[in-house]
Formats: C-alpha cells, sequence, structure tokens
C-alpha cells in the first residue's frame, strides 16, 4: 500500500500560536518508497498534488512539509486546515495515511 506518514510538530503549533498562521505545515515524516522520488521534486514552482486517503488534495510545494501558503484553491484550502487541526490535536505523533496521486 502506498502511504504517507505526517505529523504536525510542537514547535509549528508554538510558532504559529504567536500569530505567524501562514507557518501553518504538517510536516512529512515518512512515504513509500515509490513516492519519495516524486516529494524530492516538490517546489513552489513544481508541486506535487496528493490526494490523502484518496479524498483530501493537497498541494505539496516543499519536500518534506505541506505549507498552508502552497494550498491554492478554496477545496484544497479546507481539506489542509482540517487536516492540520486533526493532527494538531496529538503534537509530534505521525499518522500514515494512504496516498492517491491526482
Amino acid at each position: 500500500m502506498l502511504h504517507i506518514t505526517l505529523a504536525v510538530t510542537k514547535r509549528v503549533i508554538e510558532y504559529v500560536s504567536r500569530g505567524k498562521l501562514n507557518a501553518r505545515q504538517i510536516a512529512i515524516q515518512g512515504a513509500a518508497t515509490e513516492l519519495l522520488a516524486s516529494l524530492d521534486k516538490a517546489s513552489k514552482d513544481h508541486p506535487v498534488i496528493v490526494a490523502i486517503n484518496g479524498v483530501f488534495g493537497l498541494c505539496i510545494g516543499d519536500t518534506r512539509a505541506i505549507w498552508s501558503a502552497h494550498q491554492t484553491t478554496p477545496l484544497s484550502s479546507e481539506g489542509f486546515t482540517s487536516l492540520y487541526d486533526l493532527l494538531a490535536r496529538r503534537p509530534d505523533q505521525p499518522v500514515k495515511f494512504m496516498w492517491v496521486s491526482e
């Protein structure tokens, strides 16, 4: 099964709590070997779009993080916020999700 492992770190939560909402990010802490090559090529100018669990399409514009600022549609922004809020309930706790590329 292709997967991606994500977490929101305590450090990010603390930074965001100081009013830096654009600093919200979800750390990519692992992925299936086949997917790491795609992630290694991700950049703001060449984003990788993934559908977390085949549903939540997010834009990855960094090799090891999913940033709030990189979400370019209202739907991806809403999906990011929901996933960020969920993962932030358990800081530094990695969660493995199924990955589906679009």
